[in-house]
């Protein structure tokens, strides 16, 4: 339940506002209180010219709600600009970036913060009731120039989050962290990596499928939970659907194997579902995002070349670490030795092929393009010391070299391209 709170917590935009406005009522309440009850306690700790008189406070509340609510109109405005270039210029996949960052969303948790208690403390500010100096409006003074240092730094951010480069670094970086954490979790696990699913129907006498209950993209799987709840149970979890699979309603998410009939209806919370792939653990979902911006260049109503370089040299950089993480079956066994979970990861070759079959189909005419794409593939031959690896980037440095259309090309163009295949050949020995 805590790991699908973070997840919606993660897709949300709501959250991290909420939390501003929470706060902003909470201080709200509080100066009345001390511009109230308090009052004469605390008169002697609080600087004369930090209060005022009952008519100024309200003069003041007043402007600042209005100009807070004006701020935060405008920013919303700003915001619906941006997903809109984001949707049309790079990938409606790439939403979700700029709406995750948590400066956007701490810029609108501060403005809406700031809105709320201006008209909270409006509220109770009453002159029949208040007969001396309060301090709502100077506090009130002290969150408007933090909200109008929060609107600056969200206006340089908007300027810099529209930049492509950024976008395809802080895609690049997500998917390194998302490698960085599932190479971690195996490290953690006692996990075993085969190339087939061992077959378990024979020593289990029963056999019982975990069916979903909901429709959507697998976004999240607790391993941890499936697992600790497999050692209870003496029983083996084989995971069929992977993560980033669309399930249905009635599709099978695992196969639980036990020595006794086991009711398996909780481990469906294991399985967090959505209308969205998430980058938490799909790694080929992160790829593809930087793939999208590459294609969306590629397009003729765009035809940014250098945009679709820049994707390809960051994909290099993430095929590079893929290939230091394992893949295929992972089989998780317990301290006693006994097998556990069973799950399907993606391969190196799957991801390579996620990364340049359609960057190379729809960049075939381009000799910069295919330049590129080698540039990547050698980069990874040359840092790379396991023979598979090299024996896939001979294999994708072919592929993308047989789908280029070499009649298009002129004889420089030719010959730098191949000189540039013969070292990766030879890299690849």
């Amino acid at each position: 339940m805590l790991t699908r709170l973070l997840v919606k917590m993660r897709e949300s935009i709501w959250f991290i506002p909420s939390v501003y406005t929470t706060f902003a009522s909470i201080l709200a309440l509080a100066t009345v209180l001390v511009d109230t009850k308090y009052n004469n306690a605390l008169k002697e700790y609080i600087p004369s010219y930090f209060r005022t008189t009952v008519d100024l406070a309200q003069t003041i509340l007043g402007t600042l709600s209005g100009a807070l609510l004006t701020m935060t109109t405008v920013t919303f405005s700003t915001i619906m600009v941006v997903l809109t270039m984001y949707s049309s210029q790079f990938s409606p996949r790439a939403l979700q970036n700029f709406l995750n960052k948590s400066s956007t969303q701490r810029v609108l948790g501060i403005f809406m913060g700031g809105f709320v208690y201006t008209i909270l403390s409006l509220l109770f500010m009453r002159k029949a009731s208040i007969n001396h100096e309060v301090i709502s409006a100077s506090v009130g003074v002290v969150l408007a120039v933090i909200c109008l240092a929060f609107f600056a730094f969200f206006i340089h951010n908007v300027g810099t989050s529209v930049q492509v480069s950024r976008l395809i670094r802080e895609l690049t970086e997500d998917v390194l962290t998302a490698l960085k954490s599932e190479k971690k979790g195996m490290k953690e696990n006692r996990v075993v990596w085969s190339d087939e699913k061992p077959f378990f129907m024979q020593s289990f006498p029963f056999v019982t499928e975990l069916k979903s209950h909901d429709f959507g993209y697998i976004q999240y799987i607790e391993y941890e939970k499936l697992t600790e709840w497999a050692i209870d149970h003496h029983a083996i979890v084989d995971v069929v659907k992977p993560i980033g699979a669309f399930c249905g309603s009635h599709t099978s998410l695992a196969t639980v194997y036990s020595q006794k009939e086991l009711a398996v209806d909780d481990l469906s919370s294991h399985f967090v579902l959505g209308e969205e792939r998430s980058i938490l653990q799909d790694v080929e979902y992160g790829i593809e995002k930087i793939v999208e911006i590459a294609l969306r260049a590629l397009s003729p109503g765009i035809n940014d070349p250098n945009t679709a370089i820049r994707c390809i040299h960051s994909i290099g950089e993430v095929l590079q670490r893929a290939t230091l993480l394992p893949g295929g079956v992972a089989v998780t066994y317990t301290e006693e030795n006994q097998p556990s979970i069973v799950a399907v990861y993606p391969s190196t070759r799957d991801y390579f092929y996620a990364a340049f079959s359609q960057i190379s189909y729809y960049g075939k005419e381009d000799a910069s393009i295919l330049n590129a794409l080698l540039d990547a593939l050698l980069y990874i031959a040359i840092y790379s010391e396991d023979q598979e690896t090299k024996d896939l980037v001979l294999l994708m440095s072919n592929y993308v070299w047989n789908h280029f259309t070499h009649s298009v090309l002129e004889s420089l163009d030719s010959s730098r391209l191949q000189e540039k295949l013969q070292v990766i050949h030879e890299l690849t020995k």
